[in-house]
């Protein structure tokens, strides 16, 4: 399986994921209680329409009008219901809903006729009905595993003379759960019927109706239209509006019609077809729609109720103010808190998306009023469609998959961010431009987490193959450390050529080749595989890695991604204890010697990939100038008759070895020339005799330098004390052939 139908196949496993989890009432729930919440906190406060207010029975009225504030403000006279009611009436509200409970006789029956006389003068009351829910057990013996009950729902009546008076009345169930999102426009626990926010929608709406009736004639049946009574006959809202709506339901195709008929239409001005529109989507809309809170409690302009009855003394400014801000509006009357302990004893507030940190709950008023504002402005929070929502995540699925598993670890945290960030922005400007609700928590907290679990899943699978790669292209006596550090650094994918810093070894045998033509064959491998495997192990007690062995030499190298001091340690090391370990071997043995010469050099090395994308067609190869000029390195130890030979790019820093530099030399076939030192031994190990050549090796190849004519003598003394002295015997050998004026400072060799 190719690495491209891995990621794809991740892809398709975590959108199915998000899918899955979104369809689960557990995944609706958490972006219900999580994703919502945090949308409306990123969207803030939005304004609420004009044509709604709220007039609060609260605390300061209660004071203001010398009412009990305690055990609840329900007991209020009402006669003074009905002064408000004439109050609103007179200063031209449009719609008065009462929020207010009207099924028990008052403790004076006087303000009954009172407020029902108020309320039929007024002719535009609406009241919310309160409802009474009954379980019914319609199993006979306890005893019986299948339990049948039922829950009744019915409304609980008015006093007749209200009932009688009022424009419509309805309830207005709201889901019990800890925190409100939604409401019921039709309710279907009692025979989808309308709830006060499609009420009192219909009853704003009734200036516009009989433009609304002719409309439906044109594009609908007569008789069905015929049944539809003019404005001026509307006596039963509610019948009015569950008729609409059982039309709309069962002949969908009405809507579109009415829809058409609209645009064209002429004879109509902007804002009645805007009333027209909201009352088709009222009829053909959803049962249930979710709130859009315009922002904490009391966001929807509120005026105390005491403003409208007895403003404090000599406030008639105040008075005239709050009559004027009534007219032509939908004026909500109920209980509204201010405080948390408000909150606990009118029992009539809920937990929203806005309640702030000291627990200041909406009020079932407010979110009557929310519930109307949102339909008159065809502004509902609209979760976005199943369909689209799921496309979405799969696609969210797809993109991290083939993506993320691409990345660097760390890029594969950044992007993640910007993914989620990008996301998050989206979904804000589509909730804040168009109040859609994208899913947020699993996208953010289940399908990037997975695509990034899956994704460091792919990249340990593929880094897994790399270290098999790696293994074999360093061979058998790999050490772990070494490895683990490539696999760490190295990019598990691999698409490009990587840089590493390394430190390369190379041995080779002094005349092996005359060697290999006097032994037997088989002798001769014998003792090679003795040879190497003190070399191999030589080599891996010091972390590095043989890579290569060809006939009688060696390649070793040491790699890691950032040029460490102590990678050119463990290669100096290892240099040591193979001239240690071969001449422990060349005199405890009864076979040939093998003097071996080594050759150590660092720099940056290439390790590149052959092979097609698949993950199990490619191999690995090392390349670069480095080891070919290790290779030159070892083979100069044959003209200084030296036998460890490292570069000045291995030692820099490194004061531990005991080393003499021996001068530039430039290769054949090279442009740059290298520094050469022999790496004698380590310091605390030195010898008198050891440290007394380099000191004068090393002031005669000062003076080589600037060319002075001492020099000669320098070598000449080297070699009376140190007859055998390879590198002296080099330069003497060069300084007999020229003037001190011609010597160079950098030596050229011309065979390779």
């Amino acid at each position: 399986m190719t690495k491209y139908v891995r990621q794809i196949l991740l892809g398709i496993i975590i959108g199915l994921l998000g899918m899955f989890i979104y369809l689960t009432p557990q995944g609706w729930s958490l972006e219900e209680k999580y994703g919502l919440y945090w949308l409306f906190q990123l969207r803030g406060t939005m304004p609420p329409p004009n044509e709604v207010i709220v007039v609060a029975i609260d605390r300061p009225s209660a004071s203001q009008l010398g009412l009990p504030v305690t055990p609840n403000f329900w007991p209020w006279p009402r006669n003074i219901h009905a002064n408000l009611i004439d109050r609103l009436a007179q200063a031209g509200a449009q719609v008065i809903v009462l929020d207010l409970i009207f099924h028990t006789i008052g403790t004076v029956p006087e303000h009954d006729q009172q407020l029902a006389k108020a309320i039929r003068s007024a002719g535009n009351v609406i009241i919310v009905e309160r409802l009474y829910t009954e379980q019914l057990d319609f199993t006979n013996d306890e005893n019986e595993s299948f339990q049948l009950k039922l829950i009744k729902e019915e409304s609980i009546p008015l006093l007749p003379e209200i009932s009688d008076a009022v424009l419509s009345h309805a309830p207005f169930p709201l889901p019990d759960k800890p925190r409100i999102n939604a409401y019921w426009a039709f309710k279907p626990g009692i025979g989808d019927a309308p709830t006060i926010p499609a009420i009192v929608l219909q009853a704003f709406t009734l200036k516009i109706y009989d433009d609304f009736r002719r409309l439906l004639q044109k594009v609908h049946n007569l008789d069905v239209a015929q049944q539809l009574p003019d404005q001026d006959r509307i006596k039963d809202l509610e019948s009015l509006v569950f008729t609409m709506r059982h039309l709309f339901v069962n002949q969908p195709e009405i809507k579109r019609q009415l829809l058409l008929e609209l645009r064209d239409s002429t004879s109509l001005d902007k804002d009645t077809k805007q009333m027209i529109q909201v009352l088709i989507n009222l009829y053909s809309g959803q049962e249930a729609y979710y709130l859009n809170f315009y922002g904490p409690p009391r966001s929807i302009k509120t005026i105390p109720y005491y403003q409208f009855l007895q403003p404090p003394e000599g406030d008639e400014k105040s008075l005239n103010a709050a009559l004027d801000s009534v007219k032509d509006k939908v004026v909500f009357v109920g209980l509204s808190s201010t405080t948390q302990s408000e909150n606990e004893q009118i029992r009539d507030a809920y937990h929203s998306v806005f309640t702030d940190p000291e627990g200041v709950k909406i009020s079932g008023v407010e979110i009557a009023a929310t519930a109307f504002a949102n339909l008159l402005e065809n502004k509902s929070v609209r979760p976005f469609s199943y369909a689209g929502s799921l496309g979405l995540l799969l696609i969210m699925g797809l993109t991290a998959g083939i993506i993320f598993p691409l990345l660097s670890n760390r890029n594969l945290i950044v992007v993640s961010f910007i993914l989620a960030a990008a996301y998050v922005v989206f979904a804000w400007l589509l909730f804040k431009q168009a109040s859609i609700w994208l899913p947020l928590v699993i996208p953010l907290f289940i399908m990037i987490p997975g695509a990034i679990f899956g994704a460091i899943i792919l990249k340990y699978l593929a880094a897994r193959h790399e270290r098999d790669q790696l293994l074999e292209l360093f061979g058998q006596f790999t050490p772990e450390r070494v490895v683990g550090d490539l696999t760490r650094h190295v990019d598990a994918n691999l698409h490009k050529d990587q840089l590493v810093f390394g430190a390369c070894l190379f041995t080779d045998v002094k005349g092996y080749t005359t060697l290999a033509e006097a032994m037997d064959v088989r002798q001769l491998k014998l003792l090679m595989d003795d040879y190497f495997d003190i070399l191999s192990r030589s080599v891996k007690q010091n972390n590095g890695v043989v890579s290569e062995k060809i006939g009688d030499a060696m390649l070793a190298i040491w790699e890691v991604t950032s040029a460490r001091k102590i990678l050119r340690e463990e290669a100096c090391k290892a240099g040591l204890a193979i001239v240690d370990n071969i001449n422990q071997f060349n005199h405890d043995r009864n076979h040939p010697a093998l003097p071996t010469r080594i050759g150590i050099h660092f720099g940056e090395l290439l390790i590149t990939k052959y092979g097609s994308g698949s993950m199990d067609n490619y191999i690995y190869r090392v390349v670069g100038d480095l080891i070919n000029t290790t290779s030159r390195i070892e083979g100069t130890n044959k003209l200084l008759g030296t036998n460890l030979l490292v570069t000045s790019e291995v030692i820099e820093g490194i004061d531990r070895f005991l080393t003499r530099p021996l001068g530039s030399f430039l290769f054949a076939g090279k442009s740059l020339p290298v520094n050469l030192c022999e790496l004698i031994t380590y310091q605390q190990r030195a010898t008198n005799q050891q440290i007394q050549l380099c000191a004068m090796f090393t002031d005669a190849l000062t003076a080589y330098l600037q060319q002075q004519a001492i020099a000669i003598q320098k070598w000449t003394e080297i070699l009376r004390i140190f007859p055998n002295d390879g590198p002296t015997k080099f330069y003497l050998s060069i300084c007999s052939q020229s003037s001190p004026d011609q010597w160079s400072s950098i030596i050229k060799l011309n065979e390779k």
